[in-house]
């Protein structure tokens, strides 16, 4: 217990007025009076906020979008015959960006009084929240203060809202589509579809040369694409990584992207496999797909945090050798080495090509960017302009490296990782690469 917000302005305004007694007697005595009259109203105050129970409510388990405002409702009751008045502060963890929040109102007797606030995750992880801090009042003489346990464990998950918005997008294509027959796509794929007769253009390399022998005329053999192909999706959670790009770091966007193009993966029928990487590999998640595969895959891509670790890509590349037994789209994720370093990314290429198809996704540095563009007013801004401009050159002539050697190559800004990494994707069943 404690004094009440209308307690002390009581007691300071009989105080004040007491300074005139010498001049008006009779109001000494009536001020002694209201006196215990505001301390009678104190104690009755505080013996009927000590009689109720409270009880407070949250969810179990509240799942969290990444950088993604959310509400978390709080339910509060109790069992006194009158109405209560009720302040709320509860206490954020570092997962949740710390601090505290504040919030209250009126119990009427029988209801409940449920109050939301307005949370947002700025890391992925797991952590219970911890109890909510009361104050309870009456008549506000005095004030009641308790602890209330309302066990609630918050998990900050990818941004699962970029997925769902994907998800309604397809939902309407397919709908738009529905009552069509899906038919084989024709093209460079290894499973065998038909035999038909050669027409002018064909390619020479697809001629049936024994049912052309029986049949005394040119005949091509036409496959089709698979329907389940492998993708597999690196993603970086080396010192580079690290850095952040407003709210979230490098390796957060990385994440999101990964699990967008996972769900696209799986809804076009492919195989998708999910791992993380820097001075090690993390076996993570096999190719698969389905419902149950992709709650795995969300569970381990929550668990990816950077570290302050070198990033060893020839480690990756020799891990996937083993790993991979047919071809695969190798989706890597991750910001470029610098100048002494980028060998290590030249030969773990070297390694993959051409049995795999590596498809690497460059994460930009916005600032490097913007200061190699920038027009230098004395001499010290001259040398960052220059350092940067080398930096970034240097950055250009190893994507270039990169797509000689075989790699498809795109630079995306942080923010966009998901759009692009999913356009990539695309882009690469569109020209029937895999």
């Amino acid at each position: 217990m404690r004094p009440g917000p209308r307690l002390a302005p009581a007691l300071g305004a009989l105080a004040a007025l007491a300074l005139l007694a010498p001049w008006v007697p009779p109001l000494g005595p009536l001020l002694g009076v209201t006196a215990v009259l505001v301390l009678g109203l104190a104690a009755l105050d505080a013996w009927r906020i000590s009689r109720p129970a409270l009880d407070a409510s949250r969810p179990e388990v509240l799942a969290l979008s990444l950088a993604e405002a959310e509400s978390l409702p709080l339910q509060l009751t109790h069992d006194a015959g009158i109405p209560l008045q009720i302040e709320v502060r509860c206490r954020w963890p570092a997962l949740l960006g710390g601090g505290a929040s504040r919030a209250g109102g009126t119990v009427e007797p029988g209801r409940r009084l449920v109050l939301d606030f307005q949370i947002q995750g700025v890391a992925r992880g797991s952590e219970p929240l911890p109890p909510v801090a009361v104050a309870l009042r009456h008549w506000g003489l005095v004030e009641r203060l308790a602890e209330l346990p309302a066990p609630c464990t918050v998990k900050v998950l990818p941004n699962l809202r970029a997925v769902r918005r994907l998800r309604h997008q397809l939902d309407a294509f397919f709908l738009r589509r529905a009552g069509t027959r899906v038919a084989p796509r024709i093209g460079q794929g290894r499973e065998f579809d038909r035999l038909r007769e050669y027409v002018a253009g064909d390619d020479f390399r697809n001629l049936a040369w024994k049912s052309s022998a029986r049949r005394g005329k040119l005949i091509v053999r036409e496959s089709r694409v698979e329907r389940s192909q492998d993708v597999l999706l690196c993603v970086d959670r080396g010192h580079r990584m690290a850095a952040r790009v407003g709210d979230l770091t490098r390796n957060d966007h990385a994440v999101n992207a990964a699990v967008l193009t996972a769900y696209l993966c799986n809804r076009l029928e492919d195989r998708t496999g999910l791992l993380a990487f820097a001075a090690e590999v993390e076996q993570g998640v096999g190719q698969g797909r389905g419902a149950s595969h992709l709650a795995s895959v969300t569970r381990f891509a929550t668990a990816i945090a950077p570290e302050y670790l070198h990033t060893d890509y020839g480690g990756l590349a020799a891990h996937l050798r083993r790993r991979l037994k047919s071809r695969t789209l190798i989706l890597l994720l991750t910001v470029l080495p610098e100048q002494g370093e980028q060998g290590s990314l030249l030969q773990a290429v070297r390694m993959l090509v051409p049995r795999h198809l590596p498809f690497i996704l460059v994460l930009q540095d916005p600032a490097l960017d913007a200061l190699a563009a920038t027009l230098p007013r004395d001499k010290s801004e001259l040398a960052r302009t220059l350092v940067a401009a080398d930096l970034v050159d240097a950055r250009r002539r190893l994507m270039q490296d990169l797509r000689v050697l075989g790699a498809l190559v795109a630079e995306t800004p942080p923010e966009d990782a998901g759009v692009n990494a999913v356009n990539a994707y695309l882009d690469v069943k569109r020209r029937q690469l895999l």
